[in-house]
């Protein structure tokens, strides 16, 4: 239920926006948290937003206790 996200990085050009983008629908649909790490004007265009110590830590557990997405298709 919970994803990280550290770096992007691509073979082809944009490839990483295209995945960021896939990765945002499937987390939005199980309701899981995304951690992008600090908040950028493409992370904010993505429905990014600030979230405060104490309450990225009152969502923490519920988000690890959630199965993730199994499977990613490239439709």
């Amino acid at each position: 239920g919970l994803f990280a996200g550290e770096s992007m990085f691509h073979l082809a050009r944009d490839a990483s926006k295209v995945a960021l983008v896939h990765l945002v629908v499937v987390m939005n649909q199980g309701g899981f948290l995304l951690d992008v790490q600090w908040l950028t004007p493409h992370l904010e265009s993505l429905g990014a937003t600030i979230v405060g110590r104490d309450e990225y830590l009152r969502r923490l557990p519920e988000a690890l206790s959630l199965a993730g997405p199994s499977v990613f298709t490239t439709g």
